[in-house]
C-alpha cells in the first residue's frame, strides 16, 4: 500500500486556562462540534538524537481503540505558522517500525536500517483534545484546544520525570486557502489574548529530556 504524505498547514497559540471557557463558547458559535478525544503520544529518538537534529518527529498515537505511528519531516514556520510533510501509518504497535515508512523520504545522512536498533523513547505527552469545525471563506479549518501534560525523565517507567503542561489552540486547514486560515486567526488574536507557540508539543519534549 502507497503512503502519500499530507502537508500539515497548522496555526499554534498558548492559552491560559482562565480563557478556556470563553474561548470554547465563541467555537461553539462559529462552527461545528467535532469530538472530545483523548490522546496519548509516544515520541521516539536514537541515543544520539539523529531525529531531533534533522527536525524530524517520530512517534506512536492511541486514542480511544485506535492507534498510529507517524513521521513528520522538517518544514518552514512563519511566526505562529507551521508547514511539514507528515506520513502516518495504521499500526498496533508500542515501538515504531521505521521500514512501514517509504524509503524515498529519508535525508541523505540517515539510514532507517541503521536507526531502527538504535530507537529509544524520549517522552510522553497525553492530553484532551477537543476539536471543532469551522468554515471560514472558500475553507474548512479544524480547530483544537489540548489540555495536558508532557513527561520525560529517567528509567524506563519514568519513575522520576519532569512534566510540564500543555494549554494551546492549534487551528490546522484542512481544505482551502492560507489567507483564509491567517484571517480567522486575526480574529482570534483580536478577540483573545494569545501567545503564539513557536515550538511544537515535540520540540518542547525534547527541551524537557534535556533539563530531566
Amino acid at each position: 500500500m502507497a503512503i502519500t504524505p499530507s502537508q500539515e498547514v497548522e496555526l499554534k497559540f498558548l492559552i491560559k486556562n482562565e480563557n478556556i471557557d470563553s474561548i470554547t463558547a465563541y467555537l461553539d458559535t462559529r462552527g461545528e462540534v467535532k469530538d472530545t478525544l483523548q490522546i496519548k503520544n509516544y515520541y521516539f529518538d536514537t541515543v544520539n538524537k539523529d531525529f531531533h537534529q534533522h527536525k524530524i518527529g517520530l512517534r506512536i498515537r492511541c486514542w480511544n481503540d485506535q492507534s498510529e505511528q507517524t513521521i513528520k519531516m522538517a518544514g518552514s514556520q512563519i511566526g505562529a505558522l507551521s508547514q511539514r510533510p507528515e506520513y502516518n501509518v495504521p499500526y498496533r504497535g508500542s515501538f515504531p517500525q521505521l521500514d512501514l515508512f517509504p524509503v524515498d523520504i529519508w535525508p541523505a545522512t540517515l539510514n532507517p536500517s541503521d536507526l531502527q536498533a538504535q530507537l529509544r523513547e524520549q517522552f510522553q505527552i497525553s492530553f484532551q483534545r477537543q476539536r471543532w469545525l469551522l468554515p471560514i471563506g472558500d475553507s474548512n479549518i479544524e480547530v483544537a484546544i489540548d489540555q495536558g501534560y508532557i513527561s520525560a525523565g529517567t528509567g524506563e517507567e519514568l519513575a522520576e520525570c519532569e512534566q510540564e503542561t500543555i494549554c494551546e489552540l492549534e487551528a490546522e486547514l484542512l481544505a482551502g486557502k492560507i489567507t483564509d486560515l491567517m484571517r480567522f486567526a486575526d480574529q482570534l488574536t483580536n478577540k483573545f489574548s494569545l501567545q503564539t507557540g513557536y515550538l511544537s508539543k515535540a520540540q518542547r519534549g525534547f527541551l524537557l529530556v534535556d533539563k530531566s
